[in-house]
């Protein structure tokens, strides 16, 4: 059991008292506690009586397990491929053909053919065994999964789209960290590559299968919220329990799974030390296409997970402090800031530098709600904001203050082959697409609570 340290984490004085996770929680260690958090920030070695801290810290996201592959994995023949098929007329296979070989040495693989219009190419894997089960009617991703994970007889199963590249030592690999987690879905990093096109670019720093570089505890409401179901690796019998995906939605179903997987009690991780590619969409129509039908999802997701799916969350205190900002109320920003920093000083009382510890968290907290503020103008509360535009000056400044000041932070830290300005007006129109989708499943089903923000009491130290 060897473990390392989220970047949040944080011991003030080296003390008995642990500050970090996603959202922010503060944790008081017993001295033994204290050992425990040593031997963790060592990257030592932890015997199994810790097993309780431990077990806090990690579903806290304040360490993240580390794999030992040379001593815990789940062996290929223990793994069975699933992959769902839709494949139209303008591609020609070569891609699930190569995924398909290249998924070679474990125990099976299971192509699900989800009534493609055109026929599926010759597909092969060595010794491995491929299975074709054809589909009459579409049913969409979900049913072609639950339909391919109907025939799986081995203890995990990993879903994989057919435009991913992704290779058995991959899968594998992934295995050992599903293993050192002692998690029932377990997600790699999906990126897209660069192809040197202005849509490539953009698409290779801001994909929204793309997690982060940063290792994390999968939950609603934390850093990493969902995984894409592009390539996910289940424990079967987790996943039969919550029976898998549902068949009812098109789009959104493998964020509805994990919480569901979550909510039943199971681990679910993001591991991005593993990488595999995922194709992106060719055009900027098929890009805005895509977005629109993973903002249609949020009405369901809604319906089933409440304000798991709100477009923005915090505190009345932040979101108060922001909206005074916003209104031209200064005075009244500060002093909801200063309220929010007292609030956590009392929360805080046991911590070392009691004061700075909660002006520096009051900081974050306060930072972090105004880019989910700034983010949910953007993408879901875009035409409430442009109909404010017009009769108000302020409203204007704030909505492009939203659109171009957390864009250009975004470009600066990621850095992509693509200047500020593209990369700005690509943004714009990726936030709105994904609105766009939100607004038309809320106008169609009279459904408003996905577009409504989730606010609370500020509860970010409690450990």
């Amino acid at each position: 059991m060897r473990f390392s340290i989220d970047r949040t984490w944080r011991r003030p004085n080296d003390g008995d008292v642990v500050i970090g996770g996603s959202p922010t929680r503060a944790f008081r260690l017993t001295t033994g506690g204290c050992r425990i958090a040593e031997m963790i920030e060592r990257g030592e070695n932890l015997p199994p009586t810790t097993h309780a801290l431990v077990d806090r810290l990690v579903d806290a996201g304040a360490i993240h397990p580390l794999a030992d592959p040379s001593e815990h994995s789940i062996a290929p023949t223990h793994i069975t491929a699933v992959i769902p098929v839709h494949l139209t007329e303008t591609a020609n296979g070569t891609a699930l053909a190569s995924l398909v070989a290249g998924l070679a040495g474990l125990a099976g693989i299971v192509v699900v053919d989800d009534a493609s219009p055109r026929p599926l190419p010759a597909l092969s894997a060595g010794g491995t065994s491929v299975t074709i089960i054809p589909r009459e009617s579409n049913g969409g991703p979900a049913a072609a999964r639950n339909a391919g994970l109907a025939t799986v007889e081995t203890s995990h199963v990993v879903f994989i789209d057919a435009d991913v590249e992704c290779r058995a030592s991959d899968v594998v690999a992934l295995a050992a960290w599903l293993v050192a987690a002692d998690a029932a879905a377990i997600g790699p990093r999906v990126r897209t590559s660069d192809d040197r096109t202005v849509l490539g670019a953009y698409e290779a720093a801001r994909s929204p299968l793309d997690m982060g570089e940063r290792p994390a505890r999968v939950r609603a409401a934390t850093r990493v919220g969902w995984l894409p179901a592009a390539l996910l690796l289940c424990d079967v019998a987790a996943l039969r329990s919550v029976n898998g995906f549902d068949e009812t939605m098109r789009t959104g179903e493998d964020v509805d799974l994990v919480w569901r997987l979550d909510a039943a009690g199971f681990r679910c991780r993001y591991e991005p030390s593993i990488e595999v590619l995922h194709e992106r969409r060719s055009t900027l129509d098929a890009l805005v296409r895509q977005r629109i039908g993973y903002g249609e999802s949020t009405t369901a997701l809604h319906r089933r997970h409440g304000d798991k799916v709100a477009p923005a969350r915090g505190s009345w205190s932040s979101v108060s402090s922001w909206t005074a900002l916003v209104l031209g109320l200064p005075i009244v920003a500060c002093g909801a800031a200063i309220a929010t920093a007292a609030m956590l000083s009392r929360k805080l009382r046991f911590a070392p530098n009691t004061a700075s510890e909660s002006v520096r968290l009051a900081w974050m907290t306060h930072l972090q709600v105004g880019r989910n503020l700034a983010s949910a103008v953007t993408r879901v509360w875009w035409p409430v904001a442009i109909v404010a535009s017009v009769f108000s000056r302020r409203a204007r400044v704030a909505l492009c203050t939203a659109a171009v000041v957390p864009a250009l932070a975004e470009w600066w830290g990621k850095r992509p082959r693509l200047d500020p300005v593209r990369f700005t007006i690509l943004r714009i129109i990726d936030d709105a697409a994904y609105g766009t989708g939100v607004w038309k499943t809320a106008v169609r089903e009279r459904n408003a609570g996905a577009l409504l923000p989730a606010i609370a009491r500020p509860t970010t130290p409690d450990g």
